[in-house]
C-alpha cells in the first residue's frame, strides 16, 4: 500500500522528467540550428573560394592569350569586346547549363582558334551549376531573379586614337602624359553569389598598345 508521502514523491519525479525532456529538446533544436548555419557557412565559403579560382583562371587565360588573333580581330581583347561573356544559367527558368558542360573545350566540332576555345571554356565553367552553385530564383509572379550574374567584360580606353570600341579619347590621365598607352584594355570579371549578397570583382589590364608601336 502506497502512502500519501510516496505519492508526492512519485509525482515530483514525473514532473522533473517532463521538465528535463523540454530542456533537452530545446538544446537539440539549438544544436540543429547551429549545424544548419555551419553547413550554409561552409557552402558559402566554398563558393567564394571557387569564385576566386575561376576569376583567376579567366585572368590567366586572357593574359596568356592576349596576342592571339581570330577572324578580323587583331588581338584577344578586341575579340572579347565583341563577344562578351554573360553566363545566364541563374537567369533561366529551367536553369539550363551550357552545352559545353563537362567538355570545357567543346566537343571538337567547332573552331579550334585559341580565343574561341577560351570563351567556350569560360562558358562551360560559369554557365553551369556543376562547377559553381547557383541560387537564382523564379518569383511567384513568374519573374526571373537576375541577382546572381556571372559576366566578363573588356573595356577599351583610347588616348590618341578613335578606333572602334573606344570608350574615350579625351581623358585627363592621357592628356597629362601620365599614361603612355595609345590603347588600354581593362577586363572586369563579375560573379555574384548567394542571391547577389556576395559579389566578386576582379579588374585587370588585359592588353595595351604603346604610342607609335603597332605590336
Amino acid at each position: 500500500m502506497i502512502n500519501k508521502k510516496n505519492k508526492k514523491v512519485l509525482g515530483v519525479s514525473i514532473l522533473e522528467a517532463l521538465v528535463s525532456t523540454v530542456i533537452i529538446g530545446i538544446g537539440f533544436v539549438a544544436i540543429l540550428q547551429m549545424t544548419n548555419y555551419s553547413v550554409q557557412s561552409m557552402q558559402t565559403s566554398g563558393d567564394r573560394t571557387k569564385a576566386n579560382y575561376l576569376t583567376n583562371v579567366i585572368a590567366e587565360d586572357v593574359i596568356s592569350t592576349r596576342r592571339e588573333t581570330t577572324g578580323s580581330f587583331d588581338n584577344f581583347s578586341n575579340y572579347l569586346i565583341s563577344n562578351q561573356l554573360n553566363a545566364d544559367v541563374c537567369s533561366s527558368a529551367a536553369g539550363t547549363a551550357s552545352s559545353n558542360t563537362g567538355k570545357i573545350y567543346g566537343d571538337g566540332s567547332g573552331s579550334l582558334d585559341a580565343p574561341v576555345m577560351k570563351l567556350n571554356k569560360w562558358k562551360a565553367l560559369l554557365n553551369s551549376k556543376d562547377y559553381l552553385s547557383c541560387k537564382g530564383q523564379i518569383a511567384a509572379d513568374g519573374s526571373i531573379n537576375f541577382n546572381e550574374t556571372r559576366q566578363f567584360r573588356v573595356f577599351k580606353i583610347c588616348g590618341w586614337s578613335t578606333g572602334a570600341g573606344c570608350l574615350s579619347n579625351d581623358n585627363e590621365l592621357y592628356n597629362g602624359g601620365q599614361i603612355q598607352d595609345e590603347e588600354m584594355y581593362i577586363g572586369r570579371v563579375q560573379i555574384n553569389l548567394n542571391q547577389g549578397k556576395k559579389r566578386k570583382y576582379l579588374y585587370f589590364q588585359t592588353d595595351y598598345k604603346l604610342v607609335g608601336v603597332n605590336d
